[in-house]
């Protein structure tokens, strides 16, 4: 079983945080949520190796980095086609009998909880966000079993393609994997419960955190 994780270019990464954070600060806060992330799953007892999926000159350090295996998709694939070549990848080159398609933005999982989601593993699993909205996690025996479907939608998607193969995927709500950061409340979240986590301490040494506790600050004033 091999993880992957795949990692966008870092420049673009989280929009939705323009609101609150610089282009520096969203590129380091991902890389803080990828070295949570690939710390994470590089302690798992039950992953035999981890594929980062990423063109992002960024991806070379942190392979290097975790001693993790570097995949570069075809310049024009969008997430799902890189997924689906990297797990063809991994099939072919890697002798891999599963993947487990981890996103670098759930800072808070952990490695019993990864192992222990492996453990009940059959041929799909699919671990929903804390809306039951997105997938943030996808395991697949063998590699590719099913069609990947990404676009911040997918958990129902997934669902109805396991189904649709005959398949009847475990549904593995997980604390750990529900919090993926896209919003300033995300943020406040992984706060309040990651403040040991390389996130929660680039939050707090960076001063971001400090400024979201004035943001409600002056919103309680200004509703007060």
């Amino acid at each position: 079983m091999w993880a992957m994780v795949p990692l966008k270019g870092f420049d673009q990464a989280k929009k939705r945080l323009a609101s609150v954070l610089t282009v520096e600060e969203r590129r380091a806060l991902m890389l803080a949520m990828a070295r949570d992330v690939l710390s994470a799953l590089s302690r798992s007892e039950r992953l035999t190796g981890i594929l980062i999926v990423s063109r992002a000159p960024e991806a070379d350090a942190l392979a290097q980095t975790f001693g993790t295996e570097r995949f570069s998709e075809s310049p024009d694939a969008d997430l799902s086609q890189a997924l689906e070549q990297a797990g063809l990848y991994l099939a072919k080159q890697l002798h891999a009998s599963g993947t487990m398609i981890v996103p670098a933005d759930v800072p808070l999982i952990e490695p019993a909880e990864i192992d222990a989601i492996l453990t009940q593993h059959e041929e799909v699993t699919v671990i929903p966000d804390t809306d039951n909205v997105g997938t943030n996690c996808l395991i697949c025996t063998p590699p590719n079993r099913i069609p990947y479907l990404f676009d911040g939608k997918s958990f129902k998607p997934h669902v109805a393609a396991a189904s649709h193969d005959n398949i009847t995927p475990k549904i593995a709500p997980s604390r750990g994997f529900a919090l993926d950061i896209d919003t300033p409340g995300d943020l406040k979240v992984l706060l309040a419960r990651g403040k040991t986590s390389q996130t929660g301490i680039y939050l707090e040494r960076s001063g971001i955190a400090q400024r979201l506790r004035d943001l409600d600050n002056v919103s309680q004033d200004a509703s007060s």
